[in-house]
C-alpha cells in the first residue's frame, strides 16, 4: 500500500530516523532512494564523502533485507526539503514557542530554550524490520571515488568517531580547543556526519547527557550542546526567511581567486588552501575567510557562501547561509556584522605561524 519510494535526503542512517521508522511501519513494500541531482556540481571531497555515506548506508540496509537506489535526477518538489534540511536536535513540537514566531537572534532563542528546560527531543531506535523491496528492483552497488579523505562518510564511521571522542574524554576540553587550527582533536569534527544525517544530533545530545551523568557536566560539555543548538537556530531561521544566493558564476574572477587561494593575505590564503585540499575548514578559519571576503574585498556574501557550498564536506545549506549572513551583518547578527582584524586573529590563533606555514604552497 502507498508509494514504495522513500526519498531519504539528509537522513542517511537507521538509528533515530523517524522518517524511515514511520514509513517502514506503514508500507508493505519499500524502496529507499537518494536523488543525486546531476545539476549540482560538488567539489571532489564533498562528492566522495556523500557517496561514501550512501555506500555505507546501502550496506546497512542490505543487512536488513532492504537496499538503496541512487536516482540520477533532481528530487521531486514535495520532498526537496529532505535534501536541504538534516533533522534538528529539538523538534518543533518540543519548542517552547511556535517555530514561525521564534526569536530572530540566537541569544534570546537559546535563553527561551534553556528556561523551558529543553535539551533535545528523545531519539528513537532503528526500526526492527524493513519491508522488502518491490518485485524486480535491483539496486547497483554504490561506488566511492578514490579520493584521500580526512573523514570517511557514513553512519558506521559517525558512530565510531563519536565513540572514540567520548572515550578519550574530549568533550571536557571542547570549549577551550574549538578555535584551534591544526590537528585532529580540536572541536568535535562531527559536522560532516551531522550535515548529511549520518548521525542524529538527538543521539549526540542524549549520549552527552549520559556522559555528563558519568563524568560530570562542565563548560566543554555545555558548549558542545550550545553549538548543536546553533544548528537548530539556523535551520529554523532558514525555514522562515529567504536566504537564496541567486546565480553565482564559477568562472568569474572572485571564484578563480578563491580556487587558487590568492586573496592577498597569507593567513586567509592558508585557510583556502586547507579548504581546497581537504573539503574542511575549522569554524574560526571559516569566519576569518568570510570576514576578509566580505569586509576587506567588498564581495557580496553570496560569492563565498557558494564557494563553501561547493567544497565543504559538511555543507549544510541553512548553517552555511546563516554563518555567511551573520558575518555580513544580516539575519542573526544584532550588531550589524562581524569585521575581524585579520592580523589580530593571526596573532591570537597562529602566533607562531605554524598553520600558515603548514598550508603554504610548496616551493616552485
Amino acid at each position: 500500500m502507498g508509494d514504495p519510494l522513500l526519498h531519504l535526503g539528509r537522513h542517511l542512517r537507521l538509528d533515530d530516523n523517524p522518517l524511515l521508522a514511520s514509513t517502514a511501519a506503514a508500507r508493505e513494500r519499500l524502496l529507499p532512494v537518494f536523488a543525486l541531482d546531476p545539476s549540482i556540481m560538488r567539489g571532489p571531497h564533498q562528492e566522495a564523502f556523500l557517496l561514501a555515506s550512501l555506500a555505507d548506508l546501502q550496506s546497512s540496509l542490505r543487512a536488513r533485507g532492504s537496499d538503496l537506489l541512487l536516482l540520477h535526477e533532481p528530487p521531486p518538489a514535495d520532498v526537496r526539503d529532505r535534501y536541504t534540511s538534516p533533522i534538528r536536535m529539538i523538534s518543533d513540537g518540543d519548542l517552547p514557542f511556535d517555530a514561525s514566531a521564534m526569536p530572530r537572534t540566537y541569544t534570546p532563542f537559546r535563553q527561551r530554550i534553556e528556561a523551558a528546560g529543553v535539551r533535545f527531543t528523545a531519539p528513537i531506535a532503528a526500526p526492527d524490520r524493513l519491508p522488502p523491496l518491490p518485485d524486480g528492483v535491483v539496486c547497483p552497488t554504490i561506488e566511492v571515488p578514490d579520493v584521500t579523505m580526512i573523514a570517511t562518510g557514513g553512519p558506521s564511521s559517525a558512530v565510531r568517531h563519536w565513540k572514540q571522542y567520548r572515550d578519550r574524554r574530549l568533550p571536557d576540553t571542547y570549549k577551550e580547543t574549538r578555535n584551534e587550527l591544526l590537528g585532529c582533536d580540536y572541536s568535535s569534527k562531527l559536522s560532516p556526519w551531522l550535515a548529511w544525517g549520518c548521525i542524529s544530533p538527538r543521539r549526540i545530545a542524549h549520549d552527552l547527557l549520559l556522559y555528563e551523568a558519568e563524568f560530570g557536566a562542565n563548560e566543554g560539555t555545555y558548549w558542545l550542546w550550545f553549538e548543536l543548538l546553533w544548528r537548530d537556530f539556523f535551520s529554523l531561521l532558514a525555514s522562515h526567511t529567504r536566504g537564496d544566493r541567486g546565480a553565482v558564476d564559477p568562472h568569474d574572477t572572485s571564484w578563480q581567486r578563491l580556487s587558487t587561494a590568492r586573496l592577498g593575505h597569507p593567513f586567509v590564503d592558508a585557510g583556502l588552501r586547507e579548504l581546497n585540499a581537504t573539503g574542511f575548514l575549522g569554524n574560526r578559519m571559516r569566519q576569518i575567510v568570510a570576514s576578509y571576503c566580505i569586509h576587506e574585498l567588498d564581495w557580496p556574501w553570496t560569492v563565498g557562501e557558494a564557494y563553501f557550498a561547493h567544497h565543504l564536506i559538511d555543507y549544510d545549506p541553512a548553517s552555511n547561509v546563516g554563518n555567511w549572513r551573520y558575518i555580513a551583518g544580516q539575519g542573526a547578527d544584532p550588531r550589524g556584522g562581524r569585521r575581524f582584524n585579520i592580523d589580530k586573529q593571526r596573532e591570537m590563533y597562529d602566533a607562531n605561524h605554524a598553520y600558515t606555514q603548514f598550508w603554504t604552497d610548496p616551493p616552485q
